[in-house]
C-alpha cells in the first residue's frame, strides 16, 4: 500500500511539472508574439477566415484584407467593409450599400482584430503549449491553446512562426458552437496609416443608407 501511494505521489508530482512547463512554454511563446505585434507598427496583412457552425452543420470561407494601427482596424470583405475608429464601428454592406454604426463591446471586437484577440491570453486565461508543427503554408510554427476563464470565446489555438514570432493561425472556439478559423498570409509591417483610414467616408458612398444603432 505504501508502494501505491508514493507511486501516485510521483506521478501527481511529475504530471503537476510538466503542466507546469507546459503552461510556461505557452506563457513565453505568447509573450514573444504579443511583442512582435506591438513591435511591428502599423501593419497590412492578408487572412483568409473561416467560419463554422456546429448545430446546424455549415461553413464559410473568404480572403481579405486588414488594416491595423493601435487599437484601431479597418477590414475588407469581398461582402463588406469594417472600419473601427478605436471606439465607434462602422460595417457597409456592399451589396445593400447600407452602414451601420455602433460601439461594440470588447469582446465584440475580439472577433475581427487579431490583435484583440492575442490579447486575451494577458487577462483571467489559462494557458498550454502544444508542441512544434508546420502549418497549412509549410511553415515552422509553435502552436498554443488559451482557455478563457469567462466570456463567450471557450479556446483559441494560436500558431505562432518560427522565425519572426507573429501570428500566423486563431482558431476561435465559442460557446454557442461557432468558430473562427483565421489563415494570416502575408504581414505587411511598419506601415504609416493616417486615423482617417479607419473612418467610414460618406463622401465616398453618397447613395449609401444610415442605419445608427447608437
Amino acid at each position: 500500500m505504501k508502494k501505491i501511494i508514493i507511486t501516485l505521489i510521483v506521478c501527481t508530482g511529475f504530471f503537476t511539472f510538466a503542466t507546469a512547463q507546459k503552461e510556461a512554454k505557452a506563457k513565453e511563446l505568447l509573450d514573444k508574439s504579443s511583442a512582435a505585434l506591438s513591435s511591428a507598427g502599423d501593419i497590412y496583412a492578408y487572412f483568409t477566415m473561416n467560419i463554422k457552425d456546429e448545430i446546424n452543420k455549415t461553413s464559410q470561407g473568404f480572403d481579405g484584407a486588414i488594416l491595423m494601427k493601435g487599437n484601431k482596424f479597418k477590414v475588407d470583405t469581398p461582402d463588406q467593409n469594417i472600419y473601427f475608429d478605436g471606439k465607434t464601428q462602422w460595417v457597409y454592406q456592399k451589396s445593400y450599400e447600407e452602414v451601420s454604426i455602433s460601439e461594440p463591446t470588447a469582446e465584440e471586437i475580439q472577433a475581427l482584430n487579431p490583435k484583440s484577440i492575442f490579447a486575451i491570453y494577458k487577462k483571467n486565461c489559462n494557458y498550454k503549449y502544444e508542441g512544434a508543427k508546420t502549418d497549412i503554408k509549410m511553415r515552422k510554427v509553435q502552436e498554443v491553446n488559451v482557455f478563457p476563464q469567462k466570456g463567450e470565446i471557450t479556446q483559441i489555438t494560436i500558431q505562432i512562426n518560427d522565425i519572426d514570432h507573429l501570428p500566423v493561425m486563431f482558431h476561435v472556439f465559442y460557446n454557442n458552437k461557432l468558430e473562427n478559423i483565421i489563415y494570416i498570409n502575408k504581414y505587411q509591417t511598419k506601415q504609416k496609416f493616417s486615423d482617417n483610414q479607419f473612418v467610414f467616408d460618406s463622401k465616398q458612398y453618397p447613395n449609401a443608407e444610415i442605419n445608427d444603432l447608437r
